[in-house]
């Protein structure tokens, strides 16, 4: 069998014995109760995710590199955690996000938050981002995976993902050990998707109405 007939079982595997769309729902109810760093937190949200996965049964990746997504009609309705050609900027400072693979696949549980993260980029540079395309997860073959050029440049509901391995090892070198407790709650969740998630996020959120 070849490697990717070998994926595309891998995939339909996936696909019947878990369900995606909850378990991204389970780590989205739970980091909007409890996270503390919503929108710079795509690293926790992968590796609770792909422990919950393992308990299941599949393996999947950590992955860190640049990615953008085009949200928007306009000119500047584009999210960039991706240098764009000409930018200078210090090493340590390199834009970055955090996602999961699989056999072929991608998996990103943290564009819920695109809508939030145009919002906070409005407050510092006065823009205005319209925000069409919002998707709770992705869950899509690599091969759907656009260049950043034509992100930038094109049609709403594109994306760009491209791991960058020096980047990879660097933020891998300061990562904390997991909080198991994390894991527990996001596997509890998934398999109980009615369950209320009461935490920090929901008192600011209260005081703040």
């Amino acid at each position: 069998m070849g490697a990717a007939k070998r994926r595309a079982v891998a995939r339909a595997r996936l696909d019947v014995e878990v369900d995606i769309p909850r378990l991204a729902a389970a780590m989205r109810k739970y980091a909007m109760a409890a996270s503390d760093r919503l929108c710079s937190d795509s690293y926790i949200h992968a590796a609770i995710v792909r422990e919950v996965l393992a308990q299941i049964g599949f393996d999947s990746h950590v992955v860190v590199g640049h990615a953008a997504w085009r949200v928007g009609p306009g000119d500047s309705d584009v999210i960039l955690h991706s240098p764009t050609p000409g930018m200078v900027v210090q090493s340590n400072a390199l834009p970055h996000h955090v996602w999961l693979e699989m056999d072929g696949a991608l998996l990103d549980v943290t564009t819920y938050q695109l809508r939030l993260k145009a919002e906070q980029l409005d407050l510092q540079d006065g823009g205005k981002t319209t925000v069409q395309w919002c998707p709770d997860f992705l869950f899509v073959p690599k091969s759907s995976i656009s260049p950043l050029k034509d992100v930038i440049q094109k049609d709403a509901g594109m994306y760009h993902y491209e791991r960058n391995q020096r980047m990879e090892a660097s933020v891998n070198q300061g990562v904390h050990e997991l909080d198991q407790d994390d894991v527990e709650k996001v596997w509890l969740l998934y398999h109980n998707p009615e369950c209320t998630v009461q935490g920090p996020n929901d008192f600011f959120r209260k005081n703040r109405a």
